[in-house]
């Protein structure tokens, strides 16, 4: 597998004097951190997206790299090359198809898209997960990059789009794959989302799902706020156990990293944002 080179996502945070003083779309500084992956990576790093780079809020790419398009360049079209490392079509499966297959080169990439429209997909996520399932009983088959999926436009918020886009079953979906093999994130905010995609990039034989809304939204933690919580959560400094909770980075269900008392409000913490907002400030505060 040729190597990642990834910068330092720490310097990509997103300035929060404090929680909830700060309005702001949270992938704009993913997008940043995509660019300067671009970079650093000339031959192995692409991104997959259907038609929706710009709409992800993830525009910073184009200060590195371009579309990718063989035919004829013309007045109108906007950031087009036969040398561009950003694959964008309108075609949810063709941009899983190019992915799994560029990963089995032994190169790296994402892909990312709407909640509601990675349904289409579900059945290629199936079969990717059981195929990494097989792949862990042969010792003979060398480590793969995770195939990583960045889903905007979520169920949880009815601003933008209506009920055409408020649909988790790709997650539900993922979730009946055993959690050696599938992870679900949902990073609450900018410098979760970094956080959360710095490891995701690392990690390898996963599939690796992150929800994160592209709206205006409150953000809660600093990095080092961020920082900590994923220590608390994981204190061998890695994102290691299967899921994590909707709105803290908060793991659920992994009961024995929690302390007892939290346990009930962890797993509430999935299925309702303010109960866990208050879990994080118990969090961050013991």
């Amino acid at each position: 597998m040729i190597t990642l080179a990834l910068p330092d996502f720490t310097d990509y945070a997103l300035e929060i004097p404090g929680p909830g003083q700060v309005l702001a779309e949270a992938p704009r500084k993913l997008g940043d951190f995509f660019r300067d992956i671009f970079r650093m990576n000339l031959t192995n790093f692409r991104m997959f997206c259907p038609d929706e780079s710009n709409s992800n809020r993830l525009n910073s790419i184009f200060e590195a790299t371009k579309r990718c398009s063989m035919a004829e360049i013309v007045s109108i079209d906007d950031e087009l090359g036969p040398d561009g490392r950003v694959m964008e079509v309108l075609s949810e499966h063709l941009c899983q198809g190019w992915l799994e297959g560029y990963l089995l080169t032994g190169r790296h990439g994402m892909w990312s898209s709407y909640e509601a429209f990675a349904q289409v997909v579900d059945s290629m996520t199936t079969q990717h997960a059981k195929w990494l399932e097989q792949c862990r009983e042969y010792l003979w088959r060398r480590p793969l990059a995770s195939l990583n999926v960045l889903l905007t436009s979520h169920a949880w918020r009815n601003d933008h789009n209506g009920f055409s886009h408020q649909a988790t079953g790709y997650v539900v979906n993922a979730l009946e794959r055993r959690s050696e093999v599938i992870r679900v994130y949902y990073p609450p905010d900018s410098n979760c989302l970094l956080s959360v995609f710095d490891h995701c990039l690392r990690s390898r034989n996963y599939v690796n799902v992150v929800t994160c809304g592209k709206q205006p939204q409150l953000q809660w933690l600093n990095m080092d706020e961020a920082l900590i919580i994923a220590r608390k959560v994981h204190p061998h400094g890695s994102l290691q156990p299967t899921i994590m909770a909707m709105s803290r980075m908060l793991c659920w269900p992994a009961p024995e990293m929690c302390q007892p008392s939290k346990r009930a409000r962890h797993r509430g913490c999935y299925k309702n944002m303010s109960r866990a907002s208050r879990c994080a400030s118990s969090m961050l505060s013991t």
